[in-house]
């Protein structure tokens, strides 16, 4: 297993194609603008990965990161649909769906547990799939 950083405006540089898995959890900044509101910083993390390879991306936000953010308002219109489609669009096969506070919490990571027991309102979206050729 190896673990990789650098900054997604570097990507996907000498890693290209590398990885059979990529997971994002509970990311801040242009990485959660990146997965949250996808455009070309999304086709520069799904190009770190190999053809069929899996796709793991956890994430919430609330008003006030949409606001700052330029990110979509969860839980409002088709935010689902429209992410498996610009996802379809950088060359990832996924499903989307909305995560409820528990799952969150589930996860094996303090930060995960600091954001589900939070009392600010914040929605969670799970992403899964695959990278394709």
């Amino acid at each position: 297993m190896l673990f990789g950083r650098l900054s997604l405006e570097e990507a996907p540089g000498d890693l290209i194609g590398l990885a059979d898995r990529l997971t994002v959890l509970f990311p801040w900044g242009s990485l959660l603008r990146a997965v949250a509101a996808p455009n070309t910083a999304l086709r520069k993390l799904a190009a770190l990965g190999k053809p069929g390879g899996r796709v793991h991306f956890l994430y919430g936000y609330g008003s006030e990161e949409s606001t700052a953010l330029g990110l979509p308002e969860l839980g409002c219109g088709d935010v689902l649909h429209n992410l498996e489609s610009a996802y379809a669009a950088a060359g990832l096969q996924v499903e989307a769906r909305y995560a409820a506070r528990e799952f969150v919490a589930s996860v094996e990571s303090t930060w995960a547990k600091k954001l589900a027991f939070s009392r600010r309102a914040r929605a969670f979206i799970e992403i899964r799939g695959t990278i394709q050729a």
